[in-house]
This record gives structure tokens, C-alpha cells and sequence, in this order.
């Protein structure tokens, strides 16, 4: 009776210490794919603000208010984050999937799970980043130079 104790002590042990490894393992790879959404995220707004800056300061000049200057920017980027988030997620099942079936040997074999709390978990991770991105440029939206526009001739 003593020898199985120890035994379920034994394997209590290590389910805990690869259940925190795991977690470890998941929080830093969601802090990265958080770093990397912002950059994604923040570079296209910027990338989008620099084609139509010049646009959307018209069109303040013209007197759409800033709330209407940034749903037209931001409703574009809404859309690709919807987009990308949906195909993220299934190209992201996709390669699990293909690790997975690489990693099979005939020592074992790891099951692949994606629930829809993790699911959930990746969609609110971008779009945190992507609230963040929009602070960020919603501060350059309200910076933009009306006067630099109106001596413009064309």
C-alpha cells in the first residue's frame, strides 16, 4: 500500500510541475504574440494614416468631426482584424495539427486540444493589442496638420 502512494505522490509531482511548465510556456508565448499584434496592428494603422493623412485632414478641414475622421480609419481596420483573427485561428489549428502528427512516435504521442476558451483567449489577446494600437494612433489622428493641408494647391 506504501509503494503505491509513493508511486501517485511521484506522478501528483510531475503533472504539477509540467502543468506549470505549461503554463510558463503559454504565458510567454501569448505575451510575444501580444508584442507582435501591436506591431502588426499599429504598423497598418500607421501605414493607412500616412496614405490618407492627407485625406482625412480634408476631410476635417471640410468639417467632419474627429469621431468621423477615425471610423473611417478605424471600420477599415476593424474589418482585416476580424478577418485575421477568424483565419488565425485557422491557420493556426492547421499547424498544430502538423506538429502534432510530426511530433507522434512510438513512445508517444501528444493530443491535440483547442477548446474555445483558447480559442477566446487569442482573440482577446489581439484584440487588446489592437485597443492599444488604436490609442496610440487615435493620439496622431487628433494631431493631424489641418494647415498644411489647406495651403496645399492642387
Amino acid at each position: 500500500m506504501l509503494g503505491i502512494g509513493i508511486r501517485q505522490a511521484m506522478l501528483d509531482s510531475f503533472y504539477d510541475t509540467l502543468a506549470r511548465t505549461f503554463l510558463t510556456f503559454t504565458f510567454f508565448n501569448s505575451l510575444l504574440g501580444a508584442i507582435i499584434a501591436f506591431g502588426v496592428i499599429y504598423n497598418t494603422i500607421r501605414i493607412a494614416l500616412a496614405e490618407k493623412g492627407r485625406e482625412l485632414a480634408s476631410l476635417r478641414v471640410m468639417g467632419y468631426t474627429q469621431n468621423e475622421i477615425a471610423h473611417i480609419l478605424f471600420g477599415d481596420m476593424a474589418v482585416l482584424l476580424v478577418f485575421g483573427v477568424f483565419s488565425g485561428w485557422l491557420f493556426g489549428q492547421g499547424l498544430a495539427w502538423m506538429i502534432v502528427t510530426a511530433m507522434q512516435t512510438e513512445l508517444y504521442r501528444v493530443p491535440l486540444t483547442i477548446t474555445a476558451h483558447t480559442l477566446g483567449i487569442s482573440a482577446t489577446v489581439v484584440f487588446v493589442s489592437a485597443m492599444v494600437s488604436g490609442g496610440v494612433a487615435w493620439w496622431r489622428l487628433r494631431h493631424l496638420d489641418l494647415v498644411a493641408v489647406l495651403k496645399t494647391r492642387e
